[in-house]
């Protein structure tokens, strides 16, 4: 099989796939965050001095997953993307919803130098990070903060953000991004 990789890694900035290129817009704020990265208290990582990469897979998750069996203490941060209504009226709009779901292990629950919570810590990082920024094109506000416990050991809260999105009126061709209506071809963006 010859696939060209460069092919696949275009879908992270080409304006085609907003669930792919909205995850790697959430991805880097998380990954830069250094007061996020801290909190996580990945102890393997800080004491082996790994890169913020180093936290994307481990305890940065473009996915919502339940941790398995742990070790050691591990914190969370998993995200989601999601559209789901189009305007009855304006079809080139759609709502979009940013999930965050914050998992922190009861054993590490109680972040040592602040006394809060671990997941409330995060929640609030995350907040300040992403309510009424434009990382997206378009403003996302929270809609929704909620408590809840995962499995018995994992305190946790869920963040929602939401927006309005242009409803797939982009294709990219030859590298070159252009909106498309009925009629065809409008211009290159």
């Amino acid at each position: 099989m010859d696939i060209n990789i460069q092919e696949l890694l275009k879908f992270k900035t080409e304006v085609d796939n907003d669930d792919i290129r909205f995850k790697e817009i959430i991805k880097e704020k998380l990954l830069n965050n250094e007061k996020i990265i801290y909190v996580l208290n990945n102890k393997e990582l800080l004491e082996s001095d790994a890169e913020v990469d180093d936290y994307f897979g481990v305890n940065i998750l473009p996915y919502y997953v339940v941790p398995g069996t742990q070790h050691a203490a591990q914190n969370f941060v998993c995200y989601e993307v999601s559209f789901d209504e189009v305007a009855r009226y304006n079809k080139i709009i759609k709502m979009g919803q940013i999930v965050f779901y914050i998992l922190c292990e009861e054993k590490n629950v109680i972040e040592e130098h602040t006394g809060i919570a671990r997941q409330d810590l995060l929640s609030a990082l995350i907040i300040e990070e992403f309510n009424w920024s434009n990382f997206f094109g378009n403003q996302i506000h929270l809609i929704s903060d909620r408590p809840t416990v995962i499995d018995n050991h994992y305190p946790a809260r869920t963040l929602i953000f939401e927006g309005q999105f242009t409803n797939s009126i982009s294709k990219t061709k030859d590298g070159k991004s252009m909106v498309i209506n009925n009629y065809g071809t409008r211009g290159s963006t």
